[in-house]
């Protein structure tokens, strides 16, 4: 059975998404107290360095930022700061040789640098493919605004680590913003909303690109110092349904040593279903295959465990609002 993190599970250093939004939040002179109330984090937690934090903790401190920054641009500054991180854990990405290295070293420690979601990755042609998906349960707004802040760093590492303007495609489940001008300006003109599914996406040739920050020797040292996690409870759920297209709930729970009571307790806790994962995996790779790989219905059906095309017809349109031949990718 694969090891996971839970949602209480206290594993966040203060180092990365705290600080920086710790240092924004007093920038705009937000009161520290004010920032910390209800997160059950305190003010001489910051300080020591071995002071660790939960997942659910890190989603309140992020909601209370929200809340008392009321500027439209704080999640996309955010994001920019979190790339400008001097610890380890951070240099380990920036100094790698080329952007390539650096994102593989991200899916490594994804669940200390970038704990609220994990990444699915495909090459094919001449793309690069990176579909973002949530850790744990959050409401609508607070989801949406996460991926604001990780859009932006997504950014600037590419910026920083490839020394390209780069053309990069980001999608979003939202509806356009009020706020367009933010996104524009931080993101670039290549956005979509509406869409059924969370993706960016370059040319993969992009990641090839020498680092111009590059230090074979720092970036071993800071390679030595870090150490790849466990993932979370929610994304070892999810790989295990993306690997096993017959997977049941209750095949899942015996995976995890878990009652199917119990398991399904432990996915409420972090406010998802089973359900409603196994829907977003198939989703996921449905529209992969069908609109990036131009599969057809019965190919793509069949490999969701799919006989009957006209019930993988309903169960995409389900999942997406669309039919399969209404996908416009």
């Amino acid at each position: 059975m694969q090891q996971y993190i839970s949602l209480d599970d206290k594993y966040i250093s203060a180092a990365g998404m705290v600080t920086a939004l710790v240092e924004l939040a007093q920038g705009r002179g937000i009161p520290l107290h004010k920032l910390l109330r209800g997160t059950g984090i305190f003010e001489q937690d910051l300080y020591d360095l071995s002071q660790r934090f939960s997942l659910s903790q890190l989603l309140s401190l992020i909601s209370q930022f929200k809340t008392l920054m009321k500027s439209n641009d704080s999640g996309f500054l955010l994001g920019h700061q979190l790339v400008n991180d001097v610890s380890p854990t951070m240099q380990s990405v920036r100094l790698s040789p080329n952007l390539g290295s650096a994102l593989k070293q991200l899916q490594k420690i994804r669940s200390t640098l970038t704990p609220l979601f994990f990444t699915r990755q495909h090459i094919f042609q001449d793309d690069f493919y990176l579909y973002l998906q949530p850790s744990v349960g959050m409401d609508e707004s607070l989801k949406n605004y996460c991926f604001e802040i990780y859009s932006a760093a997504f950014m600037s590492l590419i910026k920083r680590v490839s020394n390209h303007y780069p053309h990069c495609y980001f999608d979003f489940t939202c509806k356009r913003p009020r706020h367009i001008q933010e996104y524009e300006q931080h993101l670039g003109l290549r956005i979509r909303f509406e869409q059924p599914y969370t993706r960016w996406h370059f040319n993969k040739q992009l990641l090839k690109c020498p680092n111009p920050e590059s230090s074979p020797l720092r970036w071993q040292q800071c390679l030595a110092q870090v150490q790849g996690r466990a993932v979370t409870f929610v994304e070892a759920v999810c790989q295990r349904i993306h690997q096993d297209k017959n997977n049941s709930l209750v095949s899942s729970a015996e995976y995890f040593a878990m009652s199917p009571a119990t398991f399904k307790r432990k996915l409420k806790q972090h406010g998802v279903s089973y359900s409603q994962l196994q829907d977003e995996q198939n989703k996921l790779k449905a529209l992969y295959l069908l609109g990036v790989r131009q599969q057809g219905n019965e190919q793509v059906a069949e490999r969701l465990a799919f006989y009957d095309i006209p019930n993988f017809r309903r169960a995409f349109k389900r999942w997406t609002g669309i039919t399969p031949s209404q996908l416009k990718i």
